[in-house]
């Protein structure tokens, strides 16, 4: 049997000008014009590469399902987007709603660094759910996935799609697996194991990476 997966993150939370903070699970803002623009170059990729999603599941911030209704849409699929609480952004507490300078200010530039390039986690800030739990959920929903065979496109957002990486090893070189907004990353199983085709990849890249693959 024959599985695909496409991570998505969601398009873009704020426009330009706009003050840039840390947005969890506790800011549920919705889409620029630029992140829904995002959303449809997603769905192009998926509408030239003349693949259709068997599946679509989104986190239940509007960011996520909007972006995911958006890539629907465009594709014509039938399939409905399934909400999953698993896919919830993460709720980064005291760092919540603040920008990289009030941050850093709060914990120091070093733990600041740490999440954004290493995706560690700062001491004294409680995220949630916790790296064990996210960890668990991650690997619940992808064992769940192998089990379907064709594809499946699950929209999710920053903090979610590190723990993805971290549990399927992404390649060493990309250590904060941080996915850009309205980026994709393309799992593939056939066997006992997922295997990452493409982390992080932009809509041209994710078409001709659906083109090559299916």
């Amino acid at each position: 049997m024959r599985s695909v997966v496409i991570l998505c993150r969601h398009g873009n939370t704020f426009e330009k000008g706009d003050k840039v903070v840390m947005v969890g699970a506790r800011e549920d803002l919705p889409l620029t014009s630029h992140g829904l623009e995002q959303a449809r170059a997603v769905g192009v990729a998926f509408v030239s590469s003349k693949v259709t999603p068997a599946r679509i599941l989104s986190g239940p911030l509007q960011r996520t399902k909007v972006f995911a209704e958006q890539v629907r849409s465009e594709i014509g699929a039938s399939a409905p987007v399934e909400i999953d609480e698993r896919l919830i952004e993460f709720d980064y507490g005291a760092w919540s709603g603040l920008s990289n300078e009030e941050i850093a200010a709060l914990s120091g530039q070093s733990a600041l660094d740490a999440w954004q390039e290493r995706s560690e986690r700062p001491n004294g800030i409680t995220f949630v759910p916790s790296t064990e739990q996210a960890r668990t959920e991650a690997a619940a929903l992808m064992n769940e996935l192998a089990k379907d065979e064709g594809v499946c496109l699950v929209v999710t957002s920053n903090g979610r799609l590190r723990e993805f990486g971290q549990l399927l090893n992404a390649a060493s070189s990309v250590p904060s697996y941080k996915v850009k907004t309205g980026h994709a990353c393309l799992l593939l199983r056939e066997g006992p194991k997922w295997r990452i085709l493409g982390w992080d990849v932009d809509p041209e890249r994710l078409k001709n990476l659906l083109s090559g693959t299916l």
